[in-house]
This record gives structure tokens, sequence and C-alpha cells, in this order.
């Protein structure tokens, strides 16, 4: 933190941190290092830690626990309850299984169905597949 890349510091703890969590050096589930921790690795002050842990927290990517600490959250899941940066996931998601079941039609009315159409199909497939379950309920829900 010692270096100045432009942006703030609480924004250069967060982007370190967010990129841990992601790459999964901190694993999903698992305590961030303490405030002073961070404080000592980071050089950063007390108010720099507590607005990058907040924003993370904002963005669903942590959880505080009162008295046991905060815990990474990978992939990132927000409250119901909450308003932040994931949000417009589960309309997009919900539009791509109604698309999903369009495509699926058309493609078993038509003897000739292009081989994009098909290919674009199993990527979603795919990509559906590895949604976290958290999701997968939130859209069976809807």
């Amino acid at each position: 933190m010692t270096e100045f890349r432009g942006q703030p510091a609480y924004l250069q703890l967060a982007d370190d941190l967010r990129e841990r969590i992601r790459s999964g050096k901190i694993a999903d589930g698992v305590a961030l290092p303490s405030a002073q921790e961070l404080i000592d690795s980071s050089g950063a002050s007390s108010t720099v830690v507590k607005n990058a842990v907040s924003l993370l927290r904002a963005e669903g990517y942590v959880v505080g626990h009162q008295g046991k600490g905060v815990f990474a959250q990978f992939p990132p899941r927000l409250a119901d309850h909450s308003r932040g940066a994931a949000d417009w996931a589960l309309p997009l998601l919900q539009a791509g299984t109604e698309l999903e079941a369009a495509l699926r039609d058309a493609l078993s009315e038509t003897e000739t169905a292009s081989a994009h159409s098909k290919a674009a199909l199993e990527r979603w497939r795919e990509a559906f597949a590895e949604l976290p379950e958290s999701v997968k309920d939130r859209l069976a829900k809807s």
C-alpha cells in the first residue's frame, strides 16, 4: 500500500483482498486477516481497512460475525434485503433461462438447426451448471 496507484488506499486494499478471495488465496468461509494484521501488512490506517472491508461487505465478498471476525464469501452473496453490485445478476439469469427454453423449442422444430445455435445452447448449459447452488435456488423460487 505504500505505492500510489492513482486511486484511494481503501480501494487498493479492497482490490487486493477481492483478488485474494477470487483466486482462493482466502478461501470461501475462511476468516480474513484481522484489522490489525491488515494494518501491519499494508501500512494502511484503521480507517482505510474499515472502508475496504465495508466495500467488500456491500459487494457480498465478505460477511461479518460479531465477535468472530470477517469471513470470505466466494462466489459473492448478497442478503435478500440488500441492494448492491450483483442485483443485476438474477434478472439476467432469468432472461437467460427463458432464452434457453425458446432456443430449445426452436431447435426442436427445425431439421437443420445451426451448429452455432447448438453451440450457444451448450455454452449456456455449461455456464448455468457452474452457477452456485444459492443462485440456482433463487432462480427456482422466481
